[in-house]
């Protein structure tokens, strides 16, 4: 062996923290292009080649790895098996994308855009139309003498009912019927309408409709199913982060003008409900990071990592999430999530890189745990900028 050469059975990583002259050998201080194996060897990255020439970008697979989305130009499109495209829907808005996945239906939101695609590929409105207001008045008849109530609501063309109207309310006076009118109607969707017989608090179905109008002069026992989605509101504009977490949707709208963020709740198996009085979290900050933990919701803003339980937002460190789709499950069901200090792993909360390697953290990231060739890595792609934490030689 030549004088003033060294060897090493095993390459340590990357650190670029500590005193280079002090540290063990076989750890690096840059290795572009290169991986690091299970055993320590050092090999070139694989390359890669353009397959596709198009305007592509913020893509989802599924968690059975079955089906992959992406936008595609102003269009939502699946990519098959040959790498062809299938436009699901078109003229959408060219922003980020956020997905979520549940009973094997993809949600998906950027702040303007938002739906459901179901696994045959069908795209479903997420949020829905608020149903007006009816109108009641008297006519002859024998209804019972109190106060009647109706409200409306819509039946989506897959089954699912919105949220009513608020109720309109008559007072009858024991020798007249109920006159509906102003009954909504939207092209595409089934108007229920319900009704709060005399002096009743409890909503159940007349029937469906398409008419703008009907006459009630029945009994209470003709009523059918009680109103189950009273109170309930669609989707909020300007959602934009989105995930699942034990059995509800959780859907972040920045506030500028309180430097806050709302995360509402959907409803239990109600993907499409939520309730705008009580359903919610606020965040301060912008969130930046939603990623589901068995344990808790982990929450990232600019400046902070939170955990939420389900009845308090603890907070987990100082330093912030960056934003994009920088998190992935590992096969623990821990997450790995690249943050301003570097890639964490949680719950509880760990920085694995803080001791040993500082880079620009980038002004957003995507993320995934790739398999390949009996390894498994976290990757992490960066757009260029943002600040280091403690690097060696930086001021």
């Amino acid at each position: 062996m030549p004088a003033n050469t060294a060897q090493t059975k095993r390459f340590l990583g990357l650190n670029n923290v500590s005193d280079p002259l002090r540290l063990k050998f076989g750890w690096l201080q840059k290795a572009d292009n290169l991986d690091i194996t299970d055993t320590g060897a050092l090999v070139r990255r694989a390359g890669y080649i353009k397959k596709i020439d198009a305007l592509l970008g913020y893509a989802y697979a599924t968690v059975d790895y079955s089906r992959l989305y992406m936008m595609d130009g102003d269009a939502l499109a699946q990519v098959n098996a040959d790498l062809s495209r299938t436009v699901l829907r078109a003229g959408l808005t060219r922003r980020v994308m956020h997905w979520t996945e549940l009973n094997d239906q993809v949600f998906f939101a950027n702040g303007i855009d938002s739906g459901i695609i179901r696994k045959d590929g069908t795209v479903l409105d997420w949020a829905w139309p608020e149903p007006d207001m009816a109108t009641l008045s008297a006519t002859t008849g024998m209804l019972p003498a109190g106060t009647y109530q109706v409200a409306c609501t819509f039946l989506l063309p897959d089954g699912r009912e919105t949220g009513a109207a608020d109720a309109t309310a008559i007072y009858l006076d024991g020798t007249q019927a109920l006159q509906i009118n102003g009954i909504p109607q939207v092209a595409g969707l089934e108007t229920q309408v319900y009704l709060a017989p005399a002096d009743s608090a409890v909503f159940q179905l007349i029937g469906a409709t398409a008419q703008s109008s009907l006459t009630w002069d029945e009994s209470p026992d003709q009523l059918g199913v009680d109103l189950t989605t009273q109170f309930l509101d669609p989707l909020p504009q300007g959602v934009t982060y989105i995930t699942a977490w034990r059995g509800q949707i959780y859907a972040a709208q920045y506030l500028p003008e309180s430097d806050s963020t709302v995360l509402w709740v959907s409803e239990p198996l109600g993907f499409h409900l939520f309730n705008l009085n009580s359903g919610f979290i606020l965040v301060p900050g912008r969130v930046a990071l939603l990623a589901p933990h068995p344990d808790g919701l982990i929450v990232g803003t600019a400046v902070r990592i939170y955990a939420y339980d389900g009845d308090s937002l603890k907070q987990l460190a100082d330093y912030g999430a960056v934003p994009g789709w920088g998190w992935a499950r590992d096969d623990d069901a821990q997450i790995l999530f690249w943050s301003s200090r570097g890639l964490c792993s949680a719950l509880p909360l760990s920085n694995i890189t803080l001791r040993q390697i500082s880079v620009d953290c980038g002004v957003s990231a995507g993320a995934a745990i790739i398999r390949s060739n009996g390894a498994k890595k976290y990757v992490v792609a960066l757009q260029k900028g943002g600040d280091n934490f403690n690097q060696r030689g930086t001021p």
